[in-house]
C-alpha cells in the first residue's frame, strides 16, 4: 500500500531549493503549497495582491498544469504587472505547446530553474514588461509569435546551491509522512535530494527531461551539513532520500552512512536492485535506514527490456532477500501497462514476482505516457491516446485515463490495477508481515487509518 489519500504528503524541496537560491541573491519570496494549503481563488487573489510580486511561479507536473493555468488567469486579474512563469516537468518537455494552449503563462522554463528563475526576477524587477531576449533555458511570446531561447548549462557545482528554503513551508500543515511507512517510527520528516539525473533510459521516466542523463553529486560533507541544519533548526528525525537512485556512488554513500550514523537519524532512499549488495545494506541498517524502496514496474523479462529497465529477475529477487535479511523494510513500484504490448499473462507474471519478493509496501500505477518521454511517442504513433489531450487525466490515481493499450481498455487498466492491489494485499503473508510491524499504539493508528483510506479509494472511489 502507499502513496494513496494523504498516507504520504512531500515538503516541495524542488520550490523550496528554487526559494533559497532567489534568497541568496536578495529576491524577496514567498511559497504557496496548494497541496496543504487548499487556497480558493478568492483567497488567492487576495495574498498575491496584498504582495504585490513582480513574478509569480508555477510548478507544473502534467496532472496539475491546468490548475496551475487557472491560478495564473487569477495573478493576471489581481496583479496585471506581474510576470507568469511556468515550470517543472511538464513544462520543461513542451514548452512552445505549453505556451500555446495556456495564454496566462508568459514565460516557460524548461530545464534546470535556479539560474534562469534568478535572472526572469531580475529582469522582473525592472518593469511590467521585461525584455527577455537573452535569457537561455525560457520560451516567451514576442508578440504573436514564440521565441525559443537556447538551453542552460546545467549546474556543475551542485555544493554551490544553498539548503532549501524550510522556514518557507507552513510545516505544521505537512502531518502525514513524507513515504508509506514512516509515519509510525517518526514524529517530523523531510526529503532530501542529495544528486541530481539519472543515468538510465527508461522509457517511461521524465526525470531525464529536467536533470538529464549527467548525474551530479553533491559531496558529502554538504548533504550532511543540510542534515546538521534540519535538526537544529526544525528537529527533523527522519529524512526521505529521494534520489533516483541513491547509492550509486558508494565511496561517497560510505562517508553518508558514517554521518548519518553519527547524527542519529533515521532516513530511507530509492534505488536500483541492481546498485545494491547485502554488505552495503547491512550498512545501511546500521547507519539509520529504516527502509529501501525499488522500481520493478514488471514481472516478465521481455517487457522490462521494452522499457529499458535494464534489471533482470535474479537481480531482484537478490536485492529483496538481502534487504529482508538485513532488517530493511522494503517497497516496489510497478505499472500496468508499461509497455503497450503487455499482455494479461505478463501482469500475472508481474504479481506472481510481486508475492514472491513480498515487499512491506507496494505501489502499483497505471501506465502514464508522460509528455517528453519514449513511452509518449510510441503511445501517440501506435494510435493509443485521443487526439486532444486532457492533461488533468496524467494524475492517474483519482482519474480515468483517457488512453488505452494494444490489449488494455481504459477500464481494464483500472480494473488491473485494483485487483493487483487486493490480491497482493489481502493474501495472508502480507497481512502477516504488517500486523509484525504493529509495536506502538502510534504505528497501529497509522496503519489503520492507511487501510482504510486505502480500501475506501480502492472499493468505493470513483474515477474522474
Amino acid at each position: 500500500m502507499g502513496g494513496l489519500e494523504k498516507s504520504s504528503v512531500q515538503h516541495p524541496i524542488n520550490i523550496a531549493s528554487l526559494a533559497a537560491f532567489l534568497l541568496s541573491n536578495g529576491i524577496d519570496t514567498r511559497i504557496v503549497d496548494f497541496e496543504v494549503e487548499p487556497l480558493s481563488d478568492d483567497d488567492f487573489a487576495a495574498r498575491v495582491s496584498d504582495y504585490e510580486p513582480d513574478l509569480v511561479g508555477f510548478t507544473c507536473l502534467s496532472a496539475t498544469v491546468v490548475a496551475a493555468s487557472r491560478l495564473a488567469r487569477v495573478v493576471k486579474s489581481c496583479c496585471p504587472d506581474a510576470l507568469v512563469v511556468a515550470g517543472g516537468p511538464h513544462i520543461s518537455a513542451m514548452p512552445q505547446r505549453s505556451l500555446q494552449e495556456f495564454e496566462a503563462f508568459d514565460v516557460a522554463v524548461f530545464g534546470e530553474g535556479e539560474k534562469t528563475l534568478l535572472e526572469l526576477s531580475q529582469r522582473a524587477s525592472e518593469g511590467s514588461r521585461p525584455v527577455l531576449k537573452g535569457v537561455r533555458g525560457v520560451a516567451y511570446r514576442d508578440g504573436s509569435q514564440i521565441t525559443i531561447e537556447q538551453p542552460r548549462p546545467l549546474i556543475r557545482d551542485l555544493d554551490a546551491l544553498p539548503f532549501p528554503a524550510r522556514h518557507l513551508l507552513n510545516l505544521e500543515l505537512y502531518r502525514a509522512g513524507p513515504t508509506p511507512g514512516v509515519a509510525d517510527t517518526s514524529s517530523r520528516s523531510t526529503v532530501l535530494f542529495t544528486s541530481r539525473g539519472c543515468t538510465e533510459d527508461c522509457s517511461f521516466c521524465a526525470s531525464k527531461i529536467t536533470f538529464s542523463r549527467r548525474l551530479r553529486f553533491r559531496s558529502a560533507e554538504h548533504v550532511l551539513a543540510e542534515v546538521k541544519q534540519c535538526i537544529e533548526k526544525f528537529h527533523f528525525d527522519h529524512y526521505t532520500i529521494d534520489d533516483d537512485t541513491f547509492t550509486l556512488n558508494r565511496k561517497r554513500l560510505a562517508k553518508l552512512l558514517e554521518g548519518f550514523a553519527q547524527l542519529g537519524i533515521s532516513w530511507d532512499c530509492d534505488t536500483r536492485v541492481n546498485a545494491v549488495d547485502r554488505d552495503m545494506l547491512a550498512n545501511m541498517k546500521a547507519a539509520g535506514c529504516k527502509k529501501v524502496a525499488f522500481g520493478i514496474e514488471s514481472g516478465s523479462d521481455r517487457i522490462r527490456k521494452l522499457i529499458k529497465k535494464r534489471i533482470t529477475e535474479e537481480q531482484i529477487v537478490t536485492a529483496f532477500d538481502a534487504a529482508r535479511r538485513v532488517g530493511l523494510a522494503t517497497e516496489a513500484f510497478f505499472i500496468i501497462g508499461s509497455h503497450p504490448s503487455e499482455t494479461l499473462d505478463e501482469v500475472k507474471m508481474t504479481l506472481r514476482l510481486a508475492k514472491r519478493v513480498a515487499p512491506d509496501f507496494i505501489v502499483v500505477n497505471v501506465v502514464t505516457p508522460f509528455p517528453g518521454t519514449e513511452l509518449y511517442n510510441i503511445m501517440q504513433a501506435g494510435g493509443y491516446m485521443p487526439e486532444t489531450l486532457d492533461w488533468e487525466k496524467f494524475d492517474c490515481t483519482h482519474t480515468q485515463p483517457s488512453w488505452h493499450t494494444q490489449h488494455f481498455s481504459s477500464d481494464d487498466l483500472v480494473r488491473l490495477q485494483r485487483w493487483f492491489y487486493l490480491r497482493y494485499s489481502l493474501s495472508p503473508r502480507f497481512i502477516l508481515s504488517t500486523l509484525r510491524r504493529i509495536k506502538s499504539l502510534k504505528a497501529l493508528r497509522y496503519y489503520v487509518s492507511t487501510a482504510l483510506g486505502f480500501f475506501k479509494y480502492l472499493l468505493f472511489e470513483k474515477r474522474r
